[in-house]
């Protein structure tokens, strides 16, 4: 049906909207899409937070945040377990997609922009399911897909009004986040990431959180459990291995905290029970 509005009908060629949908805390992951999916997938957090690992990439999702899911990219994400994520979504192709995503300012690298809470995009969400629920016929696709032109033309205007970060500031949090991922075996220190930075401690910390949605030790916890599941996954390393290679003295601290964030433990993730 997608391919023969593309094809048969110019009025959508340029934007079709795929899908769409609303998902109240929303709990688990996402299923994992693999390369060569031909729709982007804009997911829009309301409520709680998640995330999404992207080109090898943790990225945490926080409401007020729009989650860009580019075409052809493999990815993985899901909700936060103690507090899952409320979402709108949207799947959208056509030949003028790439270029909407461009004025969004979105990529593999740079999957989120921050939007905060908007209640006009909700509605607009809203407005694109009953679009889509009143069938497939050319009427139903053109409007549904009118609809995602303007939420995409809202959201826009929300990258272009907002208030941008000095780029010597966003540049220096993001050799902080290159610095912990270099050295998770070692304590966080934030007045140590905070001098690298030439900052403050407090100054520091306001403008990470700004950034993240987390504090730095918060994020921390995130790059170690990351860095983990690729461990259970790639590596014969046993649990108590992993944890001494993360920075945790106690192999069953790391245990409980890993269980917290990815809701199994560490031995159940790397052996998922049979289908």
């Amino acid at each position: 049906m997608i391919e023969a509005a593309l094809r048969d009908k110019p009025l959508l060629r340029g934007l079709l909207a795929v899908g769409a949908g609303y998902c109240p805390k929303a709990a688990g992951h996402l299923p994992r899409r693999p390369p060569g999916a031909a729709q982007a997938l804009l997911v829009y957090c309301i409520k709680g937070g998640g995330w999404c690992e992207l080109a090898g990439q943790l990225h945490p999702v926080r409401a007020g945040d729009l989650l860009v899911l580019m075409p052809d990219a493999p990815l993985a994400c899901g909700a936060h377990v103690s507090n899952p994520w409320t979402i709108h979504w949207a799947q959208a192709s056509g030949s003028n997609l790439g270029e909407y995503l461009k004025e969004l300012g979105v990529s593999t690298k740079a999957p989120l922009l921050r939007l905060g809470e908007d209640l006009q995009m909700a509605r607009l969400f809203n407005e694109l399911v009953q679009a889509l629920e009143r069938g497939s016929s050319f009427p139903d696709l053109l409007l549904a897909s009118h609809t995602l032109a303007h939420l995409l033309a809202v959201m826009i205007r929300h990258r272009h009004e907002r208030q941008h970060d000095p780029a010597d500031g966003v540049q220096k949090v993001a050799e902080s986040i290159v610095y912990m991922s270099e050295h998770l075996d070692q304590p966080l220190r934030v007045t140590g990431l905070a001098a690298l930075a030439n900052l403050s401690p407090a100054h520091f910390a306001v403008r990470f959180k700004e950034q993240t949605g987390c504090s730095p030790r918060d994020y921390l916890h995130l790059l170690r459990i990351h860095r983990a599941c690729q461990l259970l996954r790639s590596s014969t390393l046993n649990v108590k291995e992993i944890a001494a290679r993360l920075g945790y003295q106690d192999q069953f601290h790391f245990s409980r905290q890993f269980k917290a964030f990815q809701g199994v433990s560490p031995t159940e993730y790397r052996e998922p029970p049979a289908a």
